[in-house]
């Protein structure tokens, strides 16, 4: 007995040392709140985590799709270790809720404003109805705006809906049940083959960060070890993906189920607005404070510091510059 014990216990730990994929047990879980619909956003960690980046250190993060408002209450509450959303997140931050920014994919918003087929512009838009994310996350507060710059008084002159989750939006424009909505890149390849009208493309006129990480202070003080391992995975993914095309739009395609075509420009799209480092300057920062606190009507100071901690990706890019 002792014989076939001895066998047994040498067996597992070759098994250990050999790092077979059926010990995930050793891996520790990580649940990653993201927006529902597919874009350019949620499947960087989607494909992160296929790739292994996560595995390698020592992760099991589970992408979970929920609504914007529900997944900053889910991040604060403690069902999410982080969140993809960033526009939601600083606004709670501005707030006073104690989360943190730790990176930043995009620098200027991917989105549309598509109307049905008799508005052709966006003054045609007075007295009609527009299905926005909720309200307060970064879709409407770039929404209003915009429609301001363009002499409409998203108070007055039209109705602002509040459509979630993102495949709703498009789903109530082709049914009629609104006029207008805001689409993401998905939704726009669905909205121009129906024959919808393009009224504004978001990165022309705004920069905005929408999607990358935030966590709780809780989380950043009691397990930083976490947090880095979290970043470190996503960083190499977030690499990959700008660098490694072919591959990234052949996954895209299959993830869409749009053709290679319509993926690589669904991918262009997304890599020109993307940051070069995960990093935003503190210009960007400033701005971003100052136009959410006007948009969310804040008058409490914020300086960038309390918005923002990159202090733990500017390590990691030194960890991979050195690899």
């Amino acid at each position: 007995m002792r014989i076939e014990s001895r066998k047994a216990f040498f067996t597992f730990l070759c098994l250990v040392a050999l790092g077979l994929p059926s010990f995930s047990w050793a891996l520790d879980e990580f649940n990653l709140h993201i927006s529902a619909g597919i874009s350019p956003n949620t499947l960087l960690y989607r494909f992160t985590k296929e790739k292994g980046f996560y595995r390698e250190e020592g992760l099991d993060v589970l992408p979970i799709q929920a609504g914007m408002l529900p997944g900053i209450q889910g991040l604060v509450g403690g069902n999410f270790h982080a969140s993809q959303i960033l526009g939601q997140g600083a606004g709670a931050i501005l707030r006073g809720l104690p989360l943190r920014i730790v990176m930043v994919f995009d620098t200027r918003p991917l989105n549309w404003l598509f109307a049905s087929k008799s508005i052709r512009t966006v003054q045609d838009l007075k007295g009609k109805q527009i299905a926005v994310s909720s309200f307060g996350a970064a879709l409407d507060q770039m929404t209003r705006e915009l429609l301001q710059k363009q002499g409409i008084d998203p108070q007055r002159d039209v109705v602002l809906r509040a459509v979630e989750p993102t495949p709703n939006r498009i789903a109530a424009l082709m049914t009629g049940a609104v006029d207008a909505a805001v689409l993401n890149q998905m939704d726009r390849l669905i909205a121009k083959k129906n024959g919808f009208n393009e009224l504004l493309f978001y990165g022309d006129h705004l920069e905005f960060v929408t999607a990358g990480a935030v966590v709780t202070e809780k989380t950043l003080a009691q397990n930083p070890g976490l947090v880095h391992r979290f970043l470190r995975g996503t960083m190499r993914g977030f690499l990959w993906f700008k660098s490694g095309e072919p591959e990234v739009v052949s996954r895209m395609a299959k993830a869409m189920k749009v053709t290679e075509r319509e993926a690589a420009e669904v991918y262009k799209g997304a890599r020109q607005v993307w940051s070069a480092d995960g990093t935003i300057p503190r210009s960007l920062q400033e701005k971003m404070i100052a136009f959410q606190k006007k948009a969310l009507k804040i008058e409490r100071e914020m300086g960038p510091e309390n918005v923002y901690d990159f202090s733990i990706l500017r390590s990691i890019k030194g960890e991979l510059t050195r690899g």
